[in-house]
């Protein structure tokens, strides 16, 4: 990946990430300590960060740093779905766990029935 296809990805995933928490350019770039101009920038693909940077964006956003280097995918939300759930008792792990489970049998396409046809 090219340096100007990196900055256009980075700052892709800032600004999905960014939107789906409901943050505005200035409430992010006030937690991440910089200004809102470098934010509008990064999001642009038009401004690269330091790495320090990357990660305090990516602690305000809640994601790892793979998740704003990579194009979104399968592993980037796996790697999302570790760090959320990181540091978190067993009790509450297993309660996810069995939501996760609920879920896929929710979502998994059912076999129709031959009177289903």
């Amino acid at each position: 990946m090219s340096e100007t296809q990196l900055e256009k990805t980075i700052g892709s995933n800032i600004s999905r990430y960014r939107t789906e928490l409901g943050l505005t350019q200035s409430q992010l770039a006030e937690k991440v300590g910089v200004s809102t101009a470098f934010i509008s920038r990064v999001e642009r693909g038009q401004k690269m960060m330091k790495v320090q940077t990357l990660y305090a964006t990516a602690q305000a956003l809640n994601v790892s740093c793979d998740a704003l280097l990579r194009e979104e995918g399968p592993e980037t939300h796996l790697e999302n779905i570790h760090r959320l759930l990181m540091d978190r008792p067993s009790g509450y792990l297993r309660g996810i766990e069995k939501l996760v489970m609920i879920c896929m049998e929710e979502f998994e396409p059912k076999a129709e029935l031959p009177s289903e046809r």
